[in-house]
This record gives structure tokens, C-alpha cells and sequence, in this order.
């Protein structure tokens, strides 16, 4: 992995301001009856809501499972001659494995068998030994992002835990007697610690430990499996080591850390190979013997965009390596001879669609796969070899039920305040009339672009009449770093107002007169909820997912773990006049007495990225100032964490869609 390392969303864990008056919600245990019993409270009150509209959650639960896809065949993981996939296997999910180019498969790990006895379960990571007879396995029982660690016997399936409270990087070393684990701050969940766990059960060894909270220590494999890259990094600021994984020993940083400096590394042989941004404001491909990398002087620049083009990742493999880069939305691929001579570029998809490189094969493999689809057309993955260039078809998901030429997906632009924002949205050509609702999605946070992903989800909420849009808002990654860097920090007012002008455009989408239901998880939360306080006479209604709202009070918590690394992200409330910008934006400091439309929040108890006090305080804020009639609705899981059980997502999602679509079908009537 070379990408770039976002967090992109908080830990919280510090204190609540004295002042706050909802702060009673905040407990850190999570074991308080008081508070327990409010989200208790809470949750048999939106029961009954849940209850009254459960014709429609089954409903769209039944259409999901009888349109159900012929799935296309995902491309295995391939690593030493042997390939590897998660699938069903005799009725159950499993890890599996085969040679490459054979058939007959082996099953390493039961998933369902290790998720019997759990509420919460996920399997984040997973890495055998050179020997291919022990399996490391990081495994979230909670919710909370806070992994265990065991090793199995391949041969006599015997389990052996090895470390808890770690993240889920797994590093073997070459002799296969032990594990390079990151280990988690106790209280705060930072990634700290680089230490070396033996098998055994000798004392672990710690060979790094970052002392600065504001930043993160994380461990990726090399293309040469001699090496890992051992990185911290902090909000745009980024630091590298090679560890060799047979001596144990540790470089000392390639780069020195440097405020706005980011590098990140690769090895294949006798060479690094490195993007970075040391010597221009966008990032370039080097390269370097590797008994010089630390000697930046002596790197040597394979290829460098001519134009505002980033090189956003790129792969090694034996034909030589391959870039990604993106200019404006457009995402390019380049490739690379293996005496690192350019050879040719070539768009990563075609137009109208959205693609990513998804599988990428081993040094060895000359092998990458691209994922591509649209939010009205089926994925389908294309393999592509990076020795002859020749790029084929895969596989591509089909459905029995799902007829393409029903359906619309189009790109338009809206205007907020002289920047054109790109929107994507799809709607059944049948079902659209000048009253069928919007759906409206966003996010705008960390670079990151919400790709139109073709979903049965989705469709059949157009099949029920509505029109499904994502707003591709400033502080996203649409049009590259700038569009991000206008939409973060002192400027995470523009993403606000970005989503505003959305919605208040497709109102009229099509000459219509449209109802607006806007969703938002996380830092979307942070968008939908602002715009809320900002424009609420403009949304019919809204689903907030684990929202990230209390950003003053969490931002000016010096104890918090990542407080100084996210300022750049939300603000430094340290600052008088980014503290006033964040004050102006602030989801559950600018609640007031207003009509706000029927709002559902849902959080998870576990969570440690955003946690559970977020959605309650802000919903009890919210039930207290409201003029509208509602409803309300918060929703506790006490199993899970910031992300959903997947046993029990396609329910959760039904509930959300359900209840937005309940609030459509009080508008018909009482426009009826």
C-alpha cells in the first residue's frame, strides 16, 4: 500500500466542556445506567416507529433478496503462485485458498464458525507465514476498532491468541517465529507502538514508539518481502523507515519529518521507489538504489506531471511499475518498463462510469484488476497485464430482474456561489414525474469522492419512485487535492453551502416541485446536520449515521488523540479566527429553535472513531429546541461500533430507507 494514510474520521475519548449541558451523556465506561437507560428509552420509542413501518423495510428486504445477482466471479488475491478469496463455501464463509491456474480449493478459516459466539464480528486482516502453515488473523469482536490477534495451525487447527488491544496490521517475520503488531494507546486508541510479539509467548519487544499524540504509527509490506515500511504520519505531514523483516532492524526515517512533506515508499530488489511531494506542491515518482534512499539528493525523477495532475498511488511488478494519477475528475494509469522506462498511459475507465484498481496482484503476478460501474449499471471487473497491456473482461455481475435501458443516471453541475458542484443522479425513466422525491447523499470530507456505485439497494429505491443523488461538494476529492483543500478547515463552510445550493437546485430538477431527504454517516454527518441548521425549511426529512456534530467542544480537547492532527481538517479552535469558522459551522452549537424536518440518528455504543455521546447529545439538543412535529428518532446499536455488523447491514439500511420513504408517503397524502 502506498496511498496515502487519511484518517478520516476522530477519535474522542477527552472531556466535554463544564458547560455543556448535555454532557451527563458522555461516559467514557459506557456502563452508566442512567445513560444506558436514556439510550434505552430511546431506542423502544423509535421501536414503535420502526414497528409502524416495518410493510416497508420488508418490503424492500424481499425485492433485495429475489433480486438477488447472478454475482460475477471477484478476482483472487494472488500472492507466491497461490490465490486467495473470501466466499461461500459449503454454506458457510471462508477463507479460502488455491494454486494459481487450479481449481481445487482450501479452506483456511471458518469466518462463520469464529463469528458464532459474538453480537459484533469482523475479520480486518489476515496474513500467512512464508511456510503457508500459520494464519494471522485480526479480528473485531466489539465494534470498536480495537483488534485481536491469534495465530492458526493450518495443520492441527489449534488457535493461539497473540496480543489484544492492537490495530489490524499483520507482519510476519521471515523465519515465521513472529508478529509485528501496532499496538493501541490504552485510553486514547492511537496507534503508538511498533512491537514484535514471538510466538513463544516471550516478552514483546518494542521496536518504535511515537511520543507526539498528533501522530500515527502505521506498517505496510514492501513488494520485496524482505522489507516493511514502518510510517507515522500526522494530518498532511508524513515519515518513513525501512524494518527488515529477517534481522529485526529498523532504518532511521528515509526523510526526515517536515510540516507539509509527504513520501511514501516501496522497494523492489536493489531500489526504492518513491511519490512524494518534497520538491513541488503536487507529487512526483522517483527512484533510488537502496543504499541510498536516504540520501534525497540522489533521487531521481521517473515521471513528473507536466500539468496540476497528482500522482495519487502507484504498484510494482516484475514488467515494472504503474501509476495512478488524477487531473481535475479524470484518473489516468501509466506504465512503466522494468528498467523504469515510460511506456504509455491510458484512462482508467471509460466516460460515464466510475472505476478504481480494486485487486492487485503480487511483484510476480503482473496483474491488476479494475472495478467499474455506474449507479445504473452492473459492476464488472476487467483484468488488465501490466507486461503485455492487453486489458480484458473479466466478469460482470448480472441480474435476472434488472433491465439497464428502465433506468437514467446523468452528471449535472449546480451553481453555489460561481462554482459549478458535479452531481450524480439516477431515477426510473417511468417513475419520473414533477413531484418524485430526492434522495440527496453527501459527504465532503478527507479527500474523498463518494463513487456512484451501482447498488441493488439503490435501485429499488428508484423502482419506488425516487430520484437517488450524491452531491460531489468541496472538501471531497472529485476534482483532485484542490477541490479538497476548498472545502477543509476554515473553508468547510463552502461543502456546507456547496450541499444547500444542491439541494435547493434539484427542487426544480426537471421543472419539478421536489421533496428533498437528505443522508449523511460520519463527516457527512457533519455536512447534512449543518445544512440542517442553515436551510431547514429546504429538507423533508434526513438519516444522520453515526454523525460526527460536537465539533467545538471535541476539536478544543487537548487530551483527545488526533485534536491536533485533525486541525487541519475542521479548524484549530486555538486560532480566534478559524475558532470563529468552526463556531459558524458547528452542527450542535448552532441548533436553535426552528422547525427541523423528521430527523433519524443512529450510532453505535463501541464506537471510537465517532462515538455514541455525539448522535445522543445532539439529539437531545435537538428534541429540546424543535418546533417541528417530527419524528425524531435515535436509534442505539449496543454492539456495534462505527461500522454495522454485516449479518445485520441490509436490516439497518432497510429501517433507513424505510423511514425516509415513510415520510414520502405522508407528503403525497397530504398534498393529496
Amino acid at each position: 500500500m502506498k496511498a496515502f494514510v487519511l484518517l478520516a474520521f476522530v477519535f474522542l475519548t477527552g472531556k466535554v466542556s463544564a458547560t455543556d449541558h448535555y454532557s451527563w451523556l458522555r461516559d467514557d465506561s459506557r456502563s452508566a445506567s442512567k445513560v444506558l437507560d436514556y439510550l434505552a428509552e430511546q431506542n423502544n420509542k423509535t421501536q414503535q416507529y420502526q414497528d409502524s413501518i416495518q410493510p416497508i423495510s420488508e418490503s424492500l428486504e424481499k425485492k433485495w433478496q429475489e433480486n438477488r445477482p447472478d454475482r460475477a466471479e471477484k478476482p483472487w488475491q494472488e500472492i507466491n503462485g497461490y490465490e486467495y478469496a473470501i466466499l461461500e463455501h459449503n454454506g458457510k464463509k471462508a477463507l479460502l485458498s488455491r494454486e494459481v491456474g487450479h481449481t481445487v480449493t482450501t479452506e483456511l478459516l471458518n469466518l462463520d464458525e469464529r463469528s458464532t459466539a459474538h453480537d459484533y464480528y469482523q475479520l480486518a486482516a489476515w496474513e500467512l507465514d512464508s511456510t503457508k502453515t500459520k494464519l494471522a488473523i485480526a479480528e473485531d469482536i466489539t465494534g470498536s476498532e480495537q483488534y485481536q490477534v491469534s495465530v492458526v495451525d493450518l495443520r492441527t487447527k489449534r488457535v493461539t491468541p497473540i496480543a489484544q488491544n492492537v490495530d489490524n496490521s499483520l507482519g510476519w517475520s521471515r523465519d515465521g517465529q513472529s508478529l509485528f503488531l501496532i499496538e493501541l494507546e490504552s485510553k486514547t486508541s492511537r496507534p503508538y507502538a511498533l512491537v514484535q510479539y514471538s510466538l513463544d509467548q516471550s516478552s514483546p519487544i518494542v521496536v518504535l514508539r511515537e511520543l507526539d499524540s498528533s501522530w500515527l504509527l502505521s506498517y505496510y509490506q514492501t513488494s520485496d518481502s524482505q522489507f516493511a515500511v514502518v510510517q507515522v504520519n500526522s494530518e498532511n505531514s508524513s515519515e518513513q523507515r525501512l524494518l527488515d523483516l529477517g534481522s529485526g532492524e529498523l532504518t532511521a526515517p528515509l526523510l526526515p519529518r517536515e510540516p507539509g512533506i509527504e513520501y511514501y515508499v516501496d522497494v523492489s530488489g536493489s531500489r526504492v521507489f518513491i511519490n512524494s511531494n518534497h520538491e513541488r506542491s503536487q507529487f512526483a515518482f522517483y527512484s533510488v538504489p537502496l543504499n541510498q534512499a536516504s540520501q534525497v539528493e540522489q533521487w531521481n525523477t521517473l515521471f513528473e506531471p507536466a500539468d496540476e495532475s497528482r500522482v495519487n498511488n502507484f504498484y510494482l511488478f516484475e514488467s515494472g511499475p504503474v501509476l495512478i494519477s488524477q487531473s481535475g475528475a479524470t484518473q489516468s494509469l501509466h506504465f512503466f518498463d522494468s528498467n523504469n522506462q515510460y511506456r504509455l498511459s491510458q484512462p482508467l475507465t471509460e466516460a460515464g462510469q466510475v472505476a478504481w484498481v480494486s485487486q492487485v496482484g503480487d511483484y510476480a503476478s503482473n496483474k491488476l484488476h479494475i472495478r467499474s460501474m455506474s449507479l445504473t449499471q452492473p459492476a464488472k471487473w476487467e483484468r488488465l497485464s501490466t507486461k503485455t497491456l492487453k486489458r480484458t473482461l473479466f466478469s460482470q455481475d448480472h441480474y435476472s430482474h434488472y433491465h439497464k435501458s428502465e433506468y437514467q443516471t446523468e452528471q449535472i453541475t449546480v451553481n453555489s456561489d460561481g462554482k459549478m458542484i458535479p452531481v450524480t443522479l439516477a431515477y426510473r425513466k417511468d417513475k419520473l414525474t414533477k413531484k418524485t422525491p430526492v434522495f440527496l447523499y453527501g459527504y465532503g470530507a478527507y479527500g474523498m469522492t463518494m463513487k456512484p456505485y451501482f447498488m441493488p439497494q439503490i435501485i429499488s429505491l428508484l423502482d419506488e419512485g425516487v430520484i437517488y443523488a450524491i452531491a460531489h461538494v468541496r472538501g471531497g476529492g472529485f476534482y483532485g487535492d484542490s477541490w479538497y483543500q476548498a472545502g477543509k478547515g476554515i473553508n468547510k463552510e463552502n461543502g456546507i453551502a456547496d450541499f444547500i445550493a444542491t439541494a435547493r437546485a434539484l427542487r426544480t430538477y426537471y421543472q419539478g416541485t421536489r421533496s428533498i431527504y437528505a443522508m449523511g454517516g460520519s463527516a457527512g454527518g457533519t455536512l447534512v446536520a449543518a445544512a440542517l441548521n442553515q436551510a431547514p425549511d429546504l429538507f423533508d426529512g434526513a438519516v444522520l449515521k453515526v454523525p460526527f456534530v460536537d465539533i467545538v467542544n471535541s476539536m478544543s480537547d487537548s487530551s483527545l488523540p488526533l485534536t491536533a492532527q485533525q486541525y487541519g481538517e475542521w479548524g484549530n479552535p486555538n486560532i480566534k479566527d478559524e475558532l470563529k469558522v468552526m463556531k459558524q459551522y458547528d452542527p450542535y452549537l448552532n441548533l436553535r429553535k426552528q422547525a427541523y424536518p423528521p430527523i433519524l440518528i443512529q450510532i453505535g455504543l463501541n464506537d471510537r472513531r465517532v462515538p455514541y455521546w455525539e448522535g445522543a447529545k445532539y439529539y437531545a439538543k435537538l428534541n429540546e429546541l424543535t418546533t417541528g412535529h417530527g419524528p425524531y428518532l435515535l436509534s442505539t446499536s449496543f454492539t456495534q461500533g462505527h461500522s454495522t455488523d454485516r449479518r445485520k447491514s441490509l436490516s439497518q439500511q432497510a429501517f433507513e430507507y424505510a423511514f425516509l420513504l415513510s415520510l414520502t408517503l405522508k407528503d403525497i397524502k397530504a398534498e393529496q
